[in-house]
């Protein structure tokens, strides 16, 4: 029997902005849109003595992303006023939470169009 440790979350988690962006062109214009949600998440910062030293950029910031719900690669979360973007997920989904490492992307804030 696998237990279920999404309960674990509720005291720890908080609202979070999740963007996604997509990128159209019309008449060789390119457009960004940004599509935001709100989910609820526990958020921390990453430890980089526990990442993969040969893949990560020290001059980042990192955080380690718990949710109930889906979190995909390339999407964006916003933090303290800064977008991370998820690059790594961990596979937990048969416990009830889904995992996410986000790196800082050091560009100005993505909103909603």
């Amino acid at each position: 029997m696998i237990l279920d440790m999404s309960q674990a979350l509720n005291t720890l988690e908080q609202e979070a902005t999740i963007k996604k962006v997509t990128t159209t062109s019309s008449d060789f214009v390119e457009t960004e849109i940004v599509i935001v949600r709100e989910q609820w998440c526990v958020i921390q910062v990453a430890d980089k003595d526990k990442l993969n030293s040969d893949t990560i950029d020290y001059s980042n910031a990192y955080l380690m992303v718990h949710s109930s719900g889906p979190l995909e690669n390339g999407e964006l979360i916003e933090y303290k006023c800064k977008d991370y973007k998820f690059i790594g997920e961990g596979e937990w989904s048969d416990y009830g939470y889904y995992e996410q490492l986000a790196e800082e992307t050091k560009r100005p804030l993505k909103v909603a169009t």
